[in-house]
């Protein structure tokens, strides 16, 4: 049990370290496709292991979507637009 603790915490620690990385230097939304993921895959644990409350687990799958739709969101605020595409 403490060992699953543990990994959970190290995954948690290195997700937020990551995602104070990319905020730092401006971006914004792949910090949060960064950090909602890992605290959604955190409540989803919290949710398994105390099995009373089905709400941490529904918060985490609320977190892990989240976390998909500012992936989504980097995603096409970094595409370029094809007007302004250069040809050479």
């Amino acid at each position: 049990m403490w060992i699953a603790a543990a990994a959970v915490m190290l995954v948690f620690v290195l997700g937020l370290a990551s995602a104070i990385g990319r905020a730092r230097k401006g971006q914004w939304w792949t910090a949060g496709s960064v950090l909602l993921p890992v605290l959604g895959i955190v409540g989803i644990l919290l949710g398994c292991v105390a099995r009373q409350s089905t709400s941490f687990f529904w918060l985490g799958c609320l977190f892990v979507a989240a976390g998909f739709g500012a992936e989504a969101m980097a995603c096409w605020r970094t595409r370029t637009p094809r007007s302004e595409k250069v040809v050479q």
